[in-house]
């Protein structure tokens, strides 16, 4: 019965407060979002600037006395007194113009960070407007989950169709022997998974970004635009939606291969030495950092199909050439938007959790219910922080209809 009571409270509580703090949260960034981006880059200039007048100090504390050790018996060498000073001086000189760079750097790019600003208040206008936009994230955690399960099972069922061997002494299990024929069948089965998980995501930002566009465009004649965007996308976008993410699905298969053949490498007898591993550290850092490539190029050119409607290479090549032209709204809208989705997730998980917690304690007939608040409290935090956001995005599309509608 109290597990019954607990879930219905823990449902009723998500569910009552979701719409509300999804605005109420979109509402708070909106206002607060200038504010917030004066105030860190502010804070960072002078941050800099008391740092290096701190070194300053302790160099100058050099130039007028002399450095007792810690024991006060007898005075640091010469050396020892040089190499602290120049030290001092270097972080001095260092922050300062860092500080320095930092100024000229706000004053040169002044209304650029002015158009960041509109841009994430326009993000934050649409998550407003749109709520069912907020529903888009755990239905596609929803389907991965689904998929995830349902690629385990017939793994399980593929893989005992190996070859079976008698288990050894002590151990109650049969071993399965993977021939050439399974390997393959495991690596198809493998690549389906990285393929149709990469389709998932790419479908959920596609939506998003379409329905910033019906939102921006036809704001006033706007009819669920969710819905119309999941349209779209399965009737005229699949194509583009499967070849990019095929792309994305063969640039992970081939990371997951090198791993294995690396593997099979020392398992061979290939020396495991200091020349080895850091040949294998260079390509497994190269083939990373082209699947961060090839994902940031994949939700850019998303964003452009959703937006033109044009064909995933054409909407990469128009994407890649939007970025080159505006790297420093790009690279700034992207950093600022990490900035407020840590912000987001903080006050949607930190102040829904105070307040369900003040509820389930204060109020009796609650209270009376419910043997354990702690844990509830603690559930219902892990819900909130694991809601997913796409806020930069969302950002991102916003800035693509500027640039389209004003043709810049």
């Amino acid at each position: 019965f109290k597990q019954k009571t607990a879930y219905e409270m823990l449902r009723s509580l998500v569910g009552s407060e979701m719409c509300i703090r999804d605005r109420f949260t979109m509402l708070v960034l909106k206002l607060c979002i200038g504010v917030i981006v004066w105030l860190v880059i502010i804070t960072f200039i002078l941050g800099t600037t008391a740092l290096g007048a701190l070194f300053y100090q302790k160099y100058a504390k050099y130039n007028e006395q002399n450095v007792e050790s810690q024991d006060g018996s007898s005075n640091v060498d010469e050396d020892t007194k040089k190499t602290n000073k120049e030290a001092f001086m270097g972080l001095f000189i260092f922050f300062w113009a860092v500080a320095a760079i930092s100024f000229l750097l706000v004053c040169c790019f002044f209304n650029r960070i002015r158009l960041v600003i509109a841009i994430l208040k326009a993000a934050a206008d649409f998550v407003k407007d749109v709520c069912s936009a907020l529903l888009v994230p755990p239905v596609m955690f929803t389907f991965q989950i689904m998929l995830y399960v349902s690629w385990l099972i017939t793994l399980v069922y593929l893989y005992s169709t190996g070859e079976q061997k008698r288990p050894q002494e002590g151990w109650p299990f049969a071993s399965i022997e993977v021939d050439q024929r399974l390997e393959g069948q495991l690596a198809y089965h493998l690549f389906g998974l990285l393929w149709i998980n990469a389709f998932i995501i790419a479908l959920g930002q596609f939506i998003l970004a379409s329905s910033a566009g019906i939102w921006y465009f036809m704001r006033q004649q706007m009819n669920s635009p969710v819905r119309t965007s999941v349209f779209r996308a399965l009737r005229y976008h699949m194509g583009s939606l499967a070849f990019g993410s095929l792309i994305l699905a063969i640039v992970q298969f081939i990371r997951i291969t090198f791993e294995y053949i690396k593997k099979k490498s020392y398992a061979m007898g290939v020396p495991e030495n200091a020349v080895t591993k850091f040949i294998f550290k260079c390509m497994k850092c190269c083939l990373a950092c082209f699947e961060r490539f090839i994902k940031f190029i994949n939700t850019q050119a998303y964003i452009q199909v959703a937006l033109t409607g044009k064909s995933f290479c054409s909407s990469a090549i128009a994407a890649f050439y939007l970025i080159f032209r505006n790297t420093v709204v790009f690279g700034m809208t992207h950093g600022l938007s990490i900035i407020f989705v840590f912000v987001g997730k903080l006050f949607i998980t930190v102040i829904p959790t105070i307040a369900g917690f003040l509820v389930i304690t204060q109020v009796e007939d609650i209270s009376k219910r419910i043997s354990s608040p702690i844990s509830l409290c603690i559930c219902l935090s892990l819900i909130h922080i694991s809601e997913p956001t796409r806020q930069a995005e969302i950002s991102y599309a916003v800035f693509c209809l500027k640039k389209k509608k004003y043709n810049i």
